[in-house]
């Protein structure tokens, strides 16, 4: 059984187009990840999830290109086991 992990991805750049939480949501929930949030803070976006430490890997991959209507310019991805 693969571990459950929690991940804390921080994004900066341009990423705060009004579509990218919605995106990010939905090639979440295609990856299979739970507990999905965004959050606007000073520096950028954060995005949290749980989910198998591969999916996570993925989804910090996938945000880190995101749609046209962004332009990341770094992705600091943190995981955790789940408690």
């Amino acid at each position: 059984m693969t571990e459950r992990m929690s991940a804390c991805i921080s994004l900066t750049g341009h990423v705060q187009s009004a579509d990218f939480p919605v995106w990010i949501a939905r090639h979440a929930h295609k990856l299979g990840l739970d507990h999905v949030t965004t959050q606007q803070v000073a520096s950028g976006l954060e995005v949290t999830a749980e989910g198998a430490e591969e999916m996570l890997q993925a989804l910090a991959l996938g945000v880190s290109l995101g749609p046209e209507s962004v332009l990341v310019e770094t992705m600091r991805i943190t995981t955790s086991a789940c408690a």
